[in-house]
């Protein structure tokens, strides 16, 4: 059994989240990054955080702490294609060379698909949203198409590019009640993925936190060229149950965790996307720092784990960059 590759998500940088950079929403009506790109100013806060966000001596510093891959959330609008948002493929362009330089292994991540695969501002297309888009995305062929297309212009674009450890179809999906929908959709996605991409690419595809019904969706179809790695979110944060538990049962539950993802790993091979140190209840840092090192632990059976994410304007329990200096993660 092999170590877990250490990762990072680079999350609010190529795809803007309001609670992670506030001051880009500051004076501004926007709740998303859809909304802040309407106006020339908002064009040009997004332009200068995209130019400044992640910057060399980010990427130094993430190697200095054993950093080894990189899950790089970007959207759909990612080459310019939709003139409604800012484009940033120089700034992917720019993280894949210099990547090189210091070892990392790269996951593009499609965190944003044409008409939003969620109901998330990080799904970006916010004002697009209505109750019934559980079902319209699923339903919807043309966006999903269109997403097809966006990931195999990346497999295109970046063939050459050994920093590129996999592409990942879709970031946490709405799932329909049997996942028959999303499992034709990643299957679809796959199909026509493995004719473009380079061989030794991993296709990623979320659990869409119900792994019982996407597990195993390439049973008899997946190429060992092209192998699978389901993504897992491992949050113990927003569901009622969550918040009713004390501090003892969280670390019970990272137990339960491993067992779980042993049972998963059978299956096809398993990564956690994203973790990190935060509980409903703010916890000491010993507690704190517990509730991370035991959470590394369930994650032995994975084949990578990042954590979300590299940083916030804000210290704090999201900020890893921030948890690391008070040593509180490893």
């Amino acid at each position: 059994m092999t170590k877990p590759l250490k990762g990072l998500n680079l999350g609010g940088w190529l795809v803007i989240e309001p609670w992670i950079t506030p001051s880009l929403f500051s004076e501004t009506s926007a709740k998303n990054e859809f909304e802040l790109a309407k106006t020339e100013q908002g064009r040009r806060r997004i332009k200068d955080h995209h130019a400044h966000f992640v910057v060399e001596d980010d990427l130094r510093w993430m190697q200095e702490q054993g950093v080894e891959l990189l899950r790089v959330p970007i959207g759909y609008w990612i080459f310019g294609d939709d003139n409604r948002y800012v484009s940033a493929v120089e700034r992917l362009d720019w993280l894949v060379t210099t990547s090189l330089s210091y070892g990392f292994k790269l996951l593009l991540d499609l965190h944003a698909a044409p008409e939003a695969q969620n109901r998330a501002a990080h799904s970006g297309s916010g004002n697009t949203i209505s109750d019934n888009h559980s079902t319209r995305w699923l339903n919807n062929t043309a966006a999903q198409d269109k997403t097809i297309e966006v990931l195999k212009k990346l497999a295109i674009r970046y063939y050459d590019s050994p920093a590129v450890w996999g592409i990942q179809l879709l970031n946490e999906p709405f799932v329909d009640r049997f996942g028959l929908k999303l499992a034709r959709f990643y299957r679809k996605a796959y199909r026509e993925l493995i004719n473009v991409a380079r061989p030794g690419t991993r296709i990623v595809f979320s659990d869409a936190y119900a792994p019982l019904r996407t597990s195993n969706c390439f049973w008899l179809m997946e190429k060992k060229e092209y192998p699978v790695v389901l993504d897992c979110h491992m949050y113990q944060l927003f569901g009622a149950r969550d918040k009713k538990r004390t501090f003892n049962q969280h670390i019970k539950h990272t137990v339960d965790t491993r067992l779980f993802l042993q049972f998963l790993s059978w299956q096809q091979p398993v990564m956690v996307g994203e973790w990190s140190a935060m509980l409903p209840n703010k916890y000491p840092k010993a507690q704190t720092s517990r509730y991370a090192q035991s959470q590394k632990q369930a994650f032995r059976y994975t084949v990578a784990e990042c954590y979300w994410t590299y940083k916030t304007e804000a210290g704090g329990r999201w900020n890893y960059r921030d948890m690391k200096h008070k040593h509180v993660v490893e």
